[in-house]
């Protein structure tokens, strides 16, 4: 059987390889939920701002931001869509450690909910 557009099926064995997108650094990141699921920072050198996504999110979608710094910490600084869920936002990167920041939206109240921070050890 196939899966029809308007149909509700159930996938079963069936992988979803996550969109990404890679850049080396950048002054402001805006995400583009309807291109994107996870944005990589490989080597992060200025201070980041995280502005609102842009794109059409479902109540539901993730949206997971990697970010490595080049060897020394930077500053960063997040929209106010961004709303801290049990963890804090962080506020600067550790110097070359991968930090993550995995977000859910949420459609009640149009936000990004940050549910988890990762740090490198």
């Amino acid at each position: 059987t196939l899966a029809t557009l308007a149909g509700a099926e159930t996938l079963t064995n069936k992988r979803i390889n996550p969109r990404t997108s890679t850049t080396t650094s950048t002054a402001t990141l805006t995400p583009d939920i309807s291109s994107f699921d996870q944005y990589n920072l490989t080597a992060q050198a200025a201070s980041l701002t995280v502005a609102a996504p842009i794109g059409t999110p479902v109540d539901g979608n993730r949206l997971t931001l990697r970010i490595l710094d080049n060897g020394s910490a930077q500053t960063l600084s997040w929209n106010a869509t961004y709303t801290a869920i049990g963890v804090p936002l962080p506020t600067t990167t550790v110097a070359s450690k991968m930090l993550y920041v995995g977000c859910i939206y949420n459609s009640t109240n149009t936000r990004w909910d940050v549910v988890a921070i990762s740090i490198q050890t």
